[in-house]
């Protein structure tokens, strides 16, 4: 087993996993507060959440599936080894393993996630998707007047992804020394202050020019944040030429490693996080209550999303939802009858939650997990809202 790289494509695939015998999903924390000379707490929770599921397993009256579980359960052992290895990098662990065959995704981050242990008939993906929209894809740009540095940080992870350095041609300019003439003087005087001027001149142009480069980076992997950090005379240069929610800070900082870069700006980016939040709410209740492209609360979403109408789906993180689905994968609320059903032909499922991540994955719209102050504002929609392509 290997730790793969995570994107939206990666969770995407996962959300798409399907085994009849059943999908294995696993969620592991490894604390570094946790560790001990003896054994983590951490590894002792997944211990537990591991005997749990083989109690499940081993009460299932189905023989062919309690079969294969506990089958494939020992032939994981040494996925398991490496999923509690300390040494591994990763603070939050994630495994999906479908039981009729070999296929097994693994994902670690810099992140926590809530530790569990789940059987279902697909991947369970809702943690996952919670733990990842703590820290969606930022950019963080590091100007100073020697050039500069751009770092992705996602999911927890800060990676350095290059460095430009700006070109300040020096024309020789000779300090004169000694006791010199007034006359001499206002001439040096003159002839430093066009030489700054050439210097600072040449500096932004330089700063223009590598505003559409940082936009087009922005572009390509998905940036919802972009900050930049370094004196503000240049960040105001950079900073209208890149476009997009753009966060200026105004600090000298070159000096740090992406890492400590990323936990500087923390409190900016989670500040970020909530405005972008609050603005998608306050976007589909403006469009839902003018009868346009938008879903306020949890009938209406799931009606669009059987229509595949939508582009963004808004859910609030610590919210529960309970429905049920009709054999074709069409998701109601559990207090409705849709034409042509019966109370006897519908699936009661109280995990309404995961139902429309993996509806919206699979048409491609875009999960958005809200917390806080965007999560209020959701309160009496039952936590739910979409905006629509249509």
């Amino acid at each position: 087993m290997e730790f793969e790289r995570f994107d939206r494509a990666a969770l995407r695939e996962v959300a798409s996993m399907s085994d009849e015998l059943g999908v294995l999903s696993f969620y592991v924390t490894a604390s570094p507060q946790e560790e001990s000379s003896t054994r983590p707490a951490w590894r002792i929770r997944f211990g537990n959440e591991l005997s749990g599921l083989r109690e499940r397993v081993t009460a299932d009256p189905d023989r062919t599936r309690r079969m294969a579980v506990l089958k494939r359960l020992e032939e994981l052992e040494l996925d398991f080894r490496q999923l509690l290895d300390p040494s591994e990098s990763g603070l939050g662990r994630v495994m999906f393993v479908p039981v009729g065959d070999g296929e097994v995704r693994s994902f670690s981050f810099q992140l926590p996630v809530a530790d569990q242990t789940v059987m279902e008939s697909t991947a369970y993906v809702r943690p996952l998707v919670n733990a990842v929209e703590t820290a969606p894809p930022a950019g963080l740009v590091v100007l100073s007047r020697d050039g500069l540095g751009m770092i992705d940080y996602r999911y927890g992870l800060a990676e350095d992804i290059g460095r430009a350095s700006f070109e300040i041609p020096v024309e020789e300019w000779k300090q004169m020394r000694g006791p010199a003439t007034s006359e001499i003087a206002r001439s040096a005087a003159t002839h430093r202050d066009k030489f700054e001027r050439r210097v600072e001149e040449n500096l932004t142009r330089q700063l223009r020019a590598a505003g559409p480069g940082i936009a087009e980076e922005a572009q390509r992997r998905g940036w919802q944040t972009i900050v930049l950090l370094g004196d503000v005379q240049l960040t105001e240069i950079v900073a209208p030429l890149v476009g997009g929610d753009v966060i200026q800070v105004d600090a000298v900082v070159d000096s740090l490693p992406p890492s400590k870069l990323a936990e500087y700006v923390e409190p900016q980016l989670l500040a970020a996080r909530t405005r972008h939040g609050v603005e998608l709410v306050d976007r589909a209740k403006d469009a839902a209550l003018s009868g346009g492209p938008g879903a306020l609360g949890l009938e209406a979403t799931l009606d669009a999303l059987n229509g595949s109408r939508v582009a963004q789906l808004l859910l609030d993180e610590s919210s529960e939802w309970s429905g049920c689905r009709t054999a074709d994968g069409r998701l109601y609320p559990q207090d409705v009858i849709p034409e042509g059903e019966s109370p006897e032909t519908l699936v009661p499922d109280a995990t309404m939650g995961e139902r429309m991540i993996e509806r919206a994955l699979d048409i491609d719209a875009e999960v958005i997990v809200l917390d806080g102050e965007a999560a209020r504002a959701l309160a009496e929609f039952d936590g739910v809202a979409a905006i629509l392509r249509w």
